[in-house]
């Protein structure tokens, strides 16, 4: 089965879910019943290749998938990628060759899977995918994909920017790690929706700040020095990135008020919401994207059929709401 990258959110992410996991999918039965035993999963292990240890995102996901994990009695090996796909497909390997009963597979790019993905199919272990799509191919052989729809994300973020500047002026981009699936996702969407559309909205330079608020401040202060007053928006692909922002703005001694757009729905985003140094942000709950994936690759696991797409709905934070939502971190 193969997750498009364009997928369109359900309008009710709960409703989606109710779906996904009672296996309301084509395709069949797909009760404990029908798979054979009693679909118990105690005791059995499941490998979560995950992205990173310490991440403001990747973290709380994790401790979700731990929560969800010893909720059904699952034993949960987590090894980290630290960001490195090629690290991730040899942990991918050494997961399959420990038998393991199931894998739960963060993907950082969209090739370095593939030959792990086809030996778990020829084993027998189900892999469902967290927070990121991989390749076509691989997706192939992923059972499910369980995180927000990040392409969406990239045209929401377009429209909060474009009517945030009426239609016209300079932006700047600070995109994430180069070929990672969410750059790809967030950037394609961006940019299709400027190119869909009739606004005069500018894109003065794109640079890859990999969801870093260090190397964000690095690249800002670049872009701040080479534009100055030309920017009138900046897309950050994630909150983070829009603090190393607003940081190389405080210490700039310019007085421009650019209007920025994130995503993931930090604290800190809130705050800089309220304060009106940033105009929006996307709530992306990590904890509940890590407790749902290990949901949706357990009930794999006992047999049951699974929507393709388990999707986060996304969620807009500006002025307008912010005072009333609470922050997914």
């Amino acid at each position: 089965m193969t997750v498009r990258r364009n997928i369109v959110v359900v309008a009710s992410a709960a409703a989606a879910i109710a779906l996904a996991l009672t296996g309301c999918s084509s395709g069949g039965g797909g009760d404990t019943a029908a798979a054979g035993g009693d679909g118990s999963v105690e005791g059995k292990e499941i490998c979560y290749i995950t992205a990173a240890n310490s991440h403001p995102y990747v973290t709380p996901a994790n401790e979700g998938a731990q929560a969800a994990a010893d909720a059904a009695g699952v034993k949960l090996t987590i090894v980290s990628e630290e960001f490195s796909p090629q690290t991730g497909a040899e942990q991918l390997d050494s997961c399959v060759a420990r038998g393991v009963d199931g894998i739960l597979l963060w993907p950082l790019d969209d090739n370095s899977y593939l030959p792990g993905l086809l030996k778990a199919e020829q084993e027998g272990i189900p892999v469902v995918a967290i927070d990121t799509t991989t390749g076509d191919e691989s997706m192939a052989l992923i059972e499910s994909f369980v995180g927000a729809d990040k392409y969406d994300q990239g045209k929401i973020s377009f429209e909060q920017l474009d009517e945030a500047l009426g239609g016209e002026g300079g932006v700047v981009v600070l995109a994430g790690q180069a070929g990672n699936g969410t750059e790809i996702a967030r950037s394609g969407g961006f940019m299709d929706a400027l190119e869909e559309s009739d606004s005069g909205i500018e894109v003065l330079a794109t640079v890859n700040a990999d969801f870093d608020q260090q190397k964000a401040l690095v690249a800002s202060r670049d872009l701040l020095t080479k534009y100055g007053d030309q920017i009138k928006g900046v897309y950050a692909q994630d909150d983070t990135m829009a603090k190393g922002f607003a940081q190389a703005l405080s210490e700039s001694g310019l007085t421009i008020t650019p209007f920025v757009v994130g995503i993931n729905g930090e604290k800190g985003a809130f705050e800089a919401i309220k304060a009106g140094t940033q105009y929006s942000t996307i709530i992306q709950p990590p904890f509940r994207n890590g407790e749902l994936a290990i949901e949706t690759l357990i009930a794999v696991m006992q047999g049951e059929t699974v929507d393709e797409m388990v999707p986060l709905e996304n969620t807009v934070v500006d002025s307008s709401n912010v005072d009333s939502l609470e922050p997914a971190m």
